[in-house]
């Protein structure tokens, strides 16, 4: 087993063929989504695991305050693999820390996808790193609706009655004008004191990029667009509502469970298996605490929880 550092001229393609047929690869995986941040500054430190020439792995990564971090750009990252023995993953791990060593880095964070995210899930890597010291350092509750069965059999009555009641108030298309949705995010961010993890400049070229990925759920009252929800398509398996706003001058509309039942169908319509309907979390004096209400409220949806970790490993 080799570790080689990723170059982009010569590695860009078969990287990103690599993830689209890897276990656990995603769209935050790929090169091409992770090339909408240029203007963010870090030094990439991804690499390429190969085992008599045929790559066994990839890792997204870049460095920032003497941390490698898998990756400040995306959701998730880290290790991206078929299964192999747990053997190889431990020689990754390795390889991974010693370079991280040579280059006298302080600590390694890896936030790994969860478990929806495999096409066949496998801990061994998680064990693997665990074995060499890293520790899991953030716990957080995350949410997913699984869409192989009628989803709107495991959805709560009053909920179901709720969204057919003002179905007829709210219209709710696909658009690309995230212009109009834009201001309504950053109302909402604002609430709780934080900015969107995108800005608008590179949710365009992400839309772009990827316009048949990433598809915006807008809906209107009386032609004015009152809220969003915009969805990514990660991989074959699932889709994550990554941002779900309204107007909250029309929340007695009930926009956010209408947006989350229509990303629901709109994923069950693209045969997916789950929507990622993402974390639950408050912070109290920085510790992280389960969002009592916010649970509940996608549980209403049929939601059931999945962790998402964050592993740390100091050097």
């Amino acid at each position: 087993m080799k570790i080689i550092k990723y170059q982009e001229i010569e590695h860009k393609k078969v990287w990103d063929q690599f993830v689209l047929s890897a276990n656990n690869g995603t769209i935050f995986h790929l090169r091409e989504f992770l090339s909408y941040h240029k203007k963010r500054k870090f030094d990439d430190a991804s690499f390429i695991f190969y085992d008599k020439n045929n790559i066994k792995s990839v890792f997204t990564g870049a460095i920032i305050n003497n941390t490698l971090y898998s990756h400040p750009g995306a959701s998730f990252g880290g290790f991206v693999s078929n299964t192999m023995s747990f053997k190889s993953y431990s020689e990754m791990v390795a390889l991974l820390i010693n370079y991280a060593k040579t280059k006298n880095l302080e600590k390694i964070i890896i936030i790994p996808p969860p478990f929806i995210y495999y096409t066949y899930y496998n801990e061994a890597m998680e064990y693997a790193l665990y074995n060499q010291n890293f520790e899991i350092v953030e716990y957080y509750i995350s949410s997913f609706v699984p869409l192989d069965k009628d989803f709107k059999k495991h959805m709560h009555t009053r909920k179901k009655r709720y969204i057919k009641k003002m179905m007829p108030e709210v219209e709710i298309k696909i658009s690309a004008d995230i212009d109009s949705f834009y201001p309504i995010l950053i109302n909402n961010k604002a609430k709780h004191k934080v900015e969107p993890t995108h800005t608008l400049t590179e949710l365009k070229v992400l839309m772009k990029k990827f316009p048949e990925k990433i598809k915006l759920l807008l809906s209107y009252k009386n032609n004015t667009v009152i809220g969003g929800a915009l969805n990514f398509i990660t991989n074959k398996n699932t889709s994550i509502l990554f941002y779900n706003m309204i107007d909250y001058d029309y929340q007695d509309l009930q926009i956010g469970s209408l947006q989350i039942y229509q990303s629901l169908k709109w994923a069950k319509e693209n045969k997916l298996n789950y929507l990622d309907i993402g974390v639950s979390q408050l912070y109290k004096k920085n510790i992280i605490v389960p969002h009592n209400s916010l649970i509940h409220f996608k549980e209403q949806f049929g939601a059931q929880a999945m962790i998402r970790k964050v592993m740390e490993l100091k050097l």
